[in-house]
């Protein structure tokens, strides 16, 4: 290989780098930015080749193994190689499903599907991380976290809470019973879904282009309705029956397909929105109102039970006159 071909090489692997060292710093430096720390290797997975994308998916992954080894024997401590072993493998995990969001090798995939699997995915995970440890160990955090929260409301006044009438044991159940049955898997799928949709954004002020097909394409399949009507039914009624375990997987259906209907009222809201967007002013202009109303705490759910409407009536209402099959 001539000198010039190593350079280029050396010189193409410089994104890659860039990206995951932002990523990685993202995420061990925790914050509020530490939710956004796949946002680096989403912009550069958008703007350039698939296997650009798994090298960058690749170096971050490296690079925060040798962190968690730092960390471990700079603090001194006895390592538990299986721990250890744990912490890569679940973010070497969400690092090859991002990337498999991002840039997939299987295009047979919808964005909305692999965004799905991946919430799915993690979520198990998750579940695993808290079940594989002393399940003792979880609820004593949980009841420490109620109680920050419910001392902070009540010293803040935002609520009137009277402290002694509220059983924090009774609390801690609902709480765990809502991740349970849908909280939780919303909770990763919409992890995804912002990271990707920003990443989409940036990439767009870096580098313009028509990379993937846009939100405004997108259909789900008639047929899902008939999923979530059965899964309605059915969660309701493992609930009266006392199977919790059957209860739990229907509301995890339930999820999947209320996020799937939202995806496609996003797309009909964006549909017309990209037909009234004839100036960057304009396209500035919804942009500055789409995020005030993401960030307005009662809007943001009126604004989301309308979008899921919409999705759901376009199985009876043609509200696009472009349809495509996703």
């Amino acid at each position: 290989m001539t000198k010039d071909g190593l350079g280029q090489n050396a010189i193409a692997l410089v994104p890659p780098l860039i990206s995951a060292g932002i990523s990685i710093a993202l995420f061990q430096g925790g914050g509020f930015f530490y939710i956004l720390f796949l946002v680096p290797l989403g912009i550069l997975a958008y703007i350039s080749s698939t296997k650009i994308a798994w090298i960058a998916c690749a170096i971050a992954f490296i690079g925060n193994i040798l962190v968690f080894l730092v960390a471990l024997f700079y603090d001194n401590q006895v390592a538990d190689w299986i721990v250890f072993a744990w912490k890569c493998g679940s973010i070497g995990l969400v690092l090859a499903l991002w990337t498999w969001i991002m840039s997939p090798p299987f295009q047979s995939f919808s964005t909305a599907n692999r965004l799905v699997i991946s919430g799915a995915v993690v979520f198990i995970l998750f579940l695993i991380d808290i079940f594989r440890t002393d399940y003792s160990v979880f609820l004593q955090y949980m009841e420490t976290s109620v109680k920050n929260t419910l001392d902070f409301t009540a010293e803040s006044g935002i609520v009137q809470v009277d402290l002694d009438a509220i059983e924090v044991r009774n609390v801690i159940n609902k709480t765990i019973s809502f991740i349970l049955n849908g909280a939780g898997l919303a909770v990763m799928l919409v992890f995804f879904a912002i990271n990707r949709q920003v990443s989409v954004f940036l990439s767009q002020i870096v580098k313009p282009t028509k990379k993937t097909r846009h939100l405004t394409d997108y259909h789900v399949e008639s047929r899902l309705i008939w999923l979530l009507i059965f899964a309605l039914l059915g969660a309701v009624s493992f609930r009266r029956a006392g199977l919790s375990a059957m209860e739990v997987i229907a509301w995890n259906v339930v999820t999947v397909c209320i996020f799937l209907y939202t995806v496609q009222g996003l797309g009909i809201v964006f549909y017309y929105l990209s037909k009234t967007a004839r100036s960057s002013i304009t396209r500035l202009f919804q942009v500055v109102l789409i995020t005030i109303i993401v960030i307005m705490p009662v809007i943001n759910l009126i604004v989301c039970g309308g979008v899921l409407v919409l999705g759901i009536a376009e199985n009876w209402v043609p509200l696009r006159n472009e349809t495509s099959s996703s």
